[in-house]
C-alpha cells in the first residue's frame, strides 16, 4: 500500500499534465478569441485590422488622414468599405475638422467617400469652441474639398442649435450653406 505522501504524489504526477494541457488549450479560452474580419464580398483582395492612411499634399504637409476599425478593399466594385471611420481634415489657416460614422466607401480614385450611420463633423479640436454637425450621410469629394448632404442636417455649439435640410461645406474656406427647412435657436449668455 502506498503511504500518504505517494498518494499525494501519485495524483500530482496523474493531474499536472492534464491541468496543464487544458490551460494551454486556444481553443477552450472564449477570452481570447482572435476577431477574424467580416468580408461582405467574397471578392475582397486585402483587408485591413485598425488601419490608418494618410495623405500628403504637394508640399509633403499632412492633407487628410483616416483611421478605421476595419478597411476592406474590393476591386471590382474598385471602392474601399470601411467601418468606424474617422477622418482629420488639415487645412492651412483653420483648424482640423473631425469626422466620424460608423460606415463609409471610399472610391479607389479618390473622387469622392461615402459616410453614413451617425456622421459627426467637428470644426475645431475644442469641444467648447467647435461646431458640431450630425447627419445620418455625407458625401465628401477630397479634390474639390466639399461636403454634402441632402439629409437632415443639426448643428450645434455652446450657445445654439439649428437643424436644415440638405447642407454643402466647403472645407477650404469653411463656408456652410444650409439647403432648405433653416431653423434656430440662439441661447443668449
Amino acid at each position: 500500500m502506498l503511504t500518504g505522501r505517494a498518494r499525494l504524489a501519485a495524483a500530482a504526477a496523474i493531474l499536472i499534465p492534464a491541468v496543464i494541457y487544458l490551460g494551454m488549450d486556444e481553443e477552450r479560452r472564449p477570452n481570447r478569441v482572435k476577431q477574424e474580419p467580416n468580408p461582405a464580398y467574397q471578392l475582397s483582395d486585402y483587408y485591413i485590422i485598425n488601419g490608418r492612411i494618410r495623405d500628403y499634399d504637394n508640399t509633403g504637409q499632412l492633407k487628410q488622414q483616416l483611421s478605421s476599425s476595419q478597411l476592406e478593399h474590393q476591386p471590382v466594385q474598385q471602392q474601399i468599405l470601411v467601418t468606424n471611420p474617422e477622418l482629420q481634415l488639415y487645412a492651412d489657416n483653420l483648424p482640423s475638422h473631425k469626422v466620424s460614422s460608423l460606415k463609409g466607401i471610399i472610391r479607389d480614385n479618390n473622387d469622392f467617400v461615402t459616410l453614413a450611420g451617425q456622421v459627426l463633423l467637428q470644426d475645431n479640436p475644442d469641444p467648447i469652441q467647435a461646431n458640431i454637425l450630425s447627419t445620418e450621410s455625407l458625401m465628401f469629394y477630397p479634390q474639390q474639398n466639399l461636403a454634402k448632404t441632402d439629409k437632415k442636417v443639426t448643428i450645434t455649439n455652446s450657445t445654439s442649435t439649428t437643424t436644415s435640410v440638405g447642407m454643402t461645406i466647403d472645407t477650404d474656406s469653411g463656408i456652410l450653406k444650409l439647403l432648405s427647412d433653416v431653423t434656430g435657436v440662439h441661447n443668449a449668455n
